[in-house]
């Protein structure tokens, strides 16, 4: 029995990681990474239990040192210095890994469903992305843009790792890189002239529950319906639309990584139950905070664009694009882009991805990094009713609205209602008098108006902007539920 059970503990020690006198490391920890400058972040790994472990960072020569613990696990907090490397990393049991070409800068975690996915250079099925060519061709190993992107994948239980590997800007690499981070991070880093890095996490069609924790969803939802992660058969068919499953096997690797703030583009999935996005995004905003230790973690956003989903003159994709207007308003230090103009009727996965990519960048470099940029939509202020014509006026347009197809273009995308509730194209012309801060809306036909909407259908672009090129966000003023 002795015998027995000796080989089995020493079999059994064969699958520790880090066992065998190897360490171990985590798949976001290795050459070409880049870690967040001035702050205290962690390195971590596996190692023989009750190894002695050192870390020593080239650009200071200190060594920092641990030890691993019962279950080989090991880390250590460190302070990095201000932007710059490349640096190397070297950390020890008795054997000793070399990390290479680190540098230190500003990290983002890039997440959300298959418009973050979209590639910069598109989809298999025709489905592109405008400036493609020009990114993928000037991509330059020797700048200090770097990315990685985790392989997809779903679990019960939280995971400690993850699938993936840090790419240098090669055309190679750009190429299968998410687009609209692409786009961030290349805004980003021109900008602040200090290396970036993305992290990049999303799968295609996932809803937001996929991206939380039980406790969460429990906290905030009591009544969600975890009974399908009792049956594996059934939620391995469709992962991404199923609670915890992408948290556990995509954020929670990352936990130990400092990151500066998250952008997100989601929501396409989650037009069914639109009424509690507010809440369910603001939970989310509120675990991943938690999770990263970064309790005002910046988290910037995108609205949906409009697409014909169910058909063009419906309105689930609208009240959806509400709950997320609403949802900026509801959660500390975050933003949302506005994408009304930047649509397709017949593609859900939009190409217009620069523009999705570098809006979100100011909103980085104006509200996160102090810039003089200007990252604000313009959106409904109030409502007034005169002479059977209702003055909607808006705010974030210091200098005025203009519309994008020209100055003698009709404005299109407003609609007016008597208390009928019944809503009519209508007539829009900017008030220069009011210093083009304010519309006038108008339809012959209704004589008493008591609400305006701009934009509120599955598609309908809207080509309203201030004078920085920001779209005016789609809006309502009544509260019908139709």
């Amino acid at each position: 029995m002795k015998t027995k059970a000796l080989l089995l503990l020493l079999f059994s020690a064969l699958f520790i990681p880090g066992a065998n006198g190897k360490i171990r490391l985590p798949a976001v920890i290795g050459d070409h990474m880049v870690l967040q400058q001035k702050t205290k972040t962690n390195l971590w790994g596996w190692a023989d239990a009750g190894k002695d472990v050192s870390v020593r960072c080239s650009w200071n020569g200190m060594t920092y040192k641990t030890k691993a613990g019962n279950d080989g696990k090991w880390i250590l907090e460190l302070n990095t210095p201000s932007a710059g490397g490349p640096y190397d990393i070297v950390i020890s049991d008795g054997k000793e890994i070399k990390i290479n070409n680190v540098m230190v800068g500003e990290v983002w975690l890039c997440s959300g469903q298959s418009n973050m996915d979209l590639p910069v250079s598109g989809f298999g099925n025709g489905e592109y992305v405008e400036y493609a060519q020009e990114f993928i061709n000037r991509a330059c190993s020797s700048r200090s843009l770097r990315m990685i992107q985790l392989e997809r994948k779903f679990s019960i239980t939280p995971l400690d790792d993850c699938k993936a590997e840090w790419m240098t800007n090669n055309p190679e690499s750009v190429g299968e890189m998410s687009a609209t981070a692409y786009f961030f991070a290349d805004y980003v880093q021109k900008m602040l002239d200090v290396p970036v890095g993305i992290i990049v996490t999303s799968w295609g069609g996932s809803a937001i529950e996929a991206w939380m924790d039980k406790p969460t969803l429990n906290k905030t939802f009591p009544d969600t319906d975890f009974s399908i992660l009792e049956n594996e058969s059934e939620y391995k068919k469709i992962p991404v639309l199923h609670p915890t499953l992408l948290f556990n096997a995509m954020i929670m690797p990352l936990k130990n990584y400092a990151v500066k703030g998250v952008i997100w583009y989601q929501g396409e999935s989650n037009i069914g139950n639109y009424r509690k996005y507010p809440a369910l995004q603001k939970a989310m905003v509120g675990l991943w905070r938690n999770l990263f230790n970064n309790p005002d973690m910046p988290y910037y956003f995108t609205q949906i664009a409009p697409y014909c989903y169910s058909g063009v003159d419906n309105r689930e994709s609208a009240f959806l694009q509400e709950a997320q207007f609403k949802s900026m308003n509801e959660i500390e230090n975050s933003g949302m882009i506005v994408t009304i103009d930047v649509g397709d009727e017949t593609s859900i996965h939009p190409q217009k991805k620069r523009e999705v990519g570098e809006r979100l960048a100011y909103w980085a470099l104006g509200k996160t990094y102090g810039l003089p940029v200007k990252y604000k939509s313009p959106c409904y202020k109030s409502m007034e009713v005169e002479d059977g014509k209702i003055i909607v006026y808006f705010d974030e347009c210091d200098k005025g609205l203009h519309n994008g197809p020209g100055r003698t273009a009709p404005i299109i995308g407003f609609e007016i209602a008597g208390d009928n509730k019944v809503f009519h194209p209508a007539e829009a012309k900017i008030l220069n008098s009011k210093g083009a801060r304010a519309i006038e809306v108008s339809n012959p036909d209704i004589k008493k108006p008591v609400a305006v909407r701009y934009c509120f259908k599955n598609y309908q672009p809207g080509y309203l902007y201030n004078n920085y090129g920001l779209p005016l966000a789609p809006f309502r003023t009544d509260d019908w539920d139709k």
